[in-house]
């Protein structure tokens, strides 16, 4: 195996910092709760007008049969550091803003959708897989630096033709 510094590497391959691990352990864990939720059979209920109480109160939000209380029975999850199934836990461990819990979470969100027969745990299923698809800012920067160097080098081949 061979040495390099990180420098060297960055002329020739995409060097992802800190930040962007951040995102790929978000985006693995909404997968695998929705994974979760998708397998099981047990209802889920969520927390009732979230937005009503003060964010200390918010943070510390417990339902039984919510989608964190379903993470928290996972021995996975728990392994990876999950330590309760409270909104603050839950916010902290899948990285989510408070928009996003809420989003998530609270039954103000889905209204009559459940009404359309579809369960429950797959329409937070589908949520989750939304916000695990979120791209981060490094994503986007790397992502328009690809293209712009991609239309550089056809611009530079055109050029020398």
């Amino acid at each position: 195996m061979e040495r390099r510094a990180i420098q060297e590497l960055a002329r020739t391959a995409r060097v992802y910092g800190p930040e962007y691990a951040e995102w790929a352990v978000r985006r693995r864990r909404l997968e695998r709760l929705a994974d979760l939720l998708e397998s099981r059979d047990e209802p889920v209920r969520l927390f009732s007008t979230m937005e009503c109480y003060s964010r200390k109160e918010r943070l510390a939000l417990r339902l039984e049969r919510s989608p964190l209380a379903h993470a928290y029975h996972d021995a996975q999850f728990r392994r990876d550091g999950l330590r309760g199934d409270s909104v603050g836990e839950g916010m902290a461990f899948f990285n989510l803003s408070m928009r996003e819990a809420h989003s998530l979470l609270c039954d103000c969100g889905y209204g009559g959708l459940a009404l359309f027969r579809t369960p429950l745990s797959r329409l937070v299923a589908q949520r989750a897989r939304k916000l695990a698809a979120k791209r981060c800012m490094t994503e986007w920067r790397h992502l328009i630096q690809d293209w712009v160097d991609t239309a550089a080098t056809r611009l530079h081949l055109r050029a020398s033709a």
